[in-house]
């Protein structure tokens, strides 16, 4: 059964991620000068695309009925780990002065696989008490990539520079190399935890009603098509937006 809402939210954060990443061309590439979209407006639209994508999926892993096998999510976990490392590939190949490792694919896919493997334990957690614990974890975590345990502006303690120098299991994990650079990084921690903060909400709203709430039902047809083929749209969008940017700005460049 398809929720029409929640392909409604994913399509608008699709045609957001798409707004977004065009804007990232022009000012990267094209060294249009924007410092809004350098500043905390850019950081916030950046931050609200990935929330949202994370916590979508993390909602559907909680949506899940299947064989005790978990089949169905291992498949989407490891279609989702293969379309990472093709875009890890791909970056090294096309624009290795950019590359994306550990990107945003990746993490879903080592997140679902994980989440699949930890099932028979999360079920005995309520969502109430796990949406409570992840969102905490995901709190403190937060800034794990910066060395610090807290929250955006906030810092709690800081962590030990040696962890920030085992490598890439360790990056993966958050422990970021200092000599380590991706254009996308999304480590396991902290953002494993909102992944799981995803599903314990659909959890917690399961629990209270047996059933997602009647307007699950309904969406709007505009974005429900983008959020439904969002994987494709993903691997597809930046190659079309350099290219259109290529014919629109390129004349225009050369005639300046």
């Amino acid at each position: 059964m398809r929720y029409r809402l929640l392909d409604t939210l994913r399509g608008i954060s699709v045609v957001s991620m798409i707004l977004f990443h065009a804007c990232w061309d022009l000012v990267n590439l094209y060294h249009f000068e924007w410092p809004w979209f350098q500043g905390t407006a850019g950081h916030v639209w950046q931050q609200s695309i990935c929330w949202a994508f994370i916590l979508i999926s993390g909602f559907c892993m909680g949506l899940k009925k299947e064989d005790s096998s978990g089949f169905a999510s291992c498949k989407r976990g490891l279609i989702l780990l293969a379309a990472g490392i093709l875009v890890t590939v791909s970056t090294f190949l096309f624009t290795p002065e950019s590359p994306i490792i550990f990107g945003v694919l990746f993490f879903l896919g080592c997140a679902m696989l994980l989440t699949t493997a930890l099932m028979p334990l999360l079920r005995n957690c309520s969502g109430k008490t796990g949406l409570l614990l992840t969102s905490l974890l995901f709190f403190l975590l937060r800034n794990i990539n910066e060395e610090t345990l807290g929250f955006e502006g906030i810092v709690l303690f800081r962590l030990p520079e040696a962890w920030y120098e085992q490598g890439m299991l360790a990056t993966f994990l958050g422990f970021q190399d200092k000599n380590f650079f991706s254009t996308d990084y999304f480590s396991l921690l902290p953002w494993y935890f909102l992944f799981l903060a995803g599903y314990f909400l659909c959890r917690l709203m399961l629990e209270r009603t047996q059933t997602l709430p009647d307007g699950f039902a309904n969406g709007i047809p505009l974005f429900e098509i983008p959020g439904r083929h969002s994987l494709l749209i993903y691997l597809l969008h930046q190659p079309v937006i350099l290219l259109l940017l290529s014919v629109v700005l390129k004349p225009v460049i050369r005639a300046m």
